[in-house]
């Protein structure tokens, strides 16, 4: 009975999903989010360490993702220079461990007596890599951090496009969530 709980405790590890993607975002109070109309890339230079920094085609990929959710929310993107907002994006990545407590161990040896299970419990490590997307927009006319949104998700190695994207669509809506509550509280 022992032995299955173990073996179950190792399938549910190794079946889990380590990280949650969670969206969060932030934006001034002030600023009209809902006359916003026009955006275009703001040019970024990029520390070595960032992924972006080293992977063109990361980059362009967030780049088409964002393009693609602003297009579908109303936005227009600007290449003449005069746009309303200007669009910053990052990516970081991180080598994380999920721990999962059990409360059984492995068996060990008590008092010089026995072998037994302990009476407190193990803890397993399970590595992941965490990304994080952070998506700014800044105003075009004075230059100022007007929102900020970001997603924290487990980077999936073998499809980074797909994540990315999926990144994306969870930051970008809560942009559409703060341009509602913006909205609410100027009226």
């Amino acid at each position: 009975m022992k032995t299955a709980a173990l073996v179950l405790g190792l399938t549910l590890v190794a079946g889990s999903s380590p990280a949650y993607a969670s969206a969060h975002s932030d934006f001034t109070k002030s600023f009209p989010l809902g006359t916003l109309k026009t955006f275009a890339f703001q040019e970024q230079r990029r520390i070595s360490r960032e992924p972006l920094a080293n992977n063109d085609i990361w980059a362009n990929d967030v780049r088409t993702a964002i393009r693609e959710d602003l297009s579908r929310q109303g936005f227009t993107e600007v290449t003449d220079g005069h746009p309303d907002v200007y669009v910053a994006f990052y990516v970081g990545l991180e080598d994380r461990y999920d721990l999962e407590p059990f409360a059984y161990g492995a068996p060990v040896f008590h008092h010089r007596r026995w072998w037994g299970w302990p009476g407190g419990y193990d803890v397993w490590a399970v590595p992941y890599t965490q990304s994080t997307l952070i998506l700014d927009l800044i105003d075009a006319k004075t230059n100022q951090l007007v929102w900020r949104g970001y997603d924290n998700d487990t980077l999936n190695a073998g499809n980074p496009e797909k994540t990315l994207d999926s990144a994306v669509d969870h930051v970008l809506s809560r942009l559409t969530h703060d341009v509602k509550k913006s909205h609410a509280e100027v009226l």
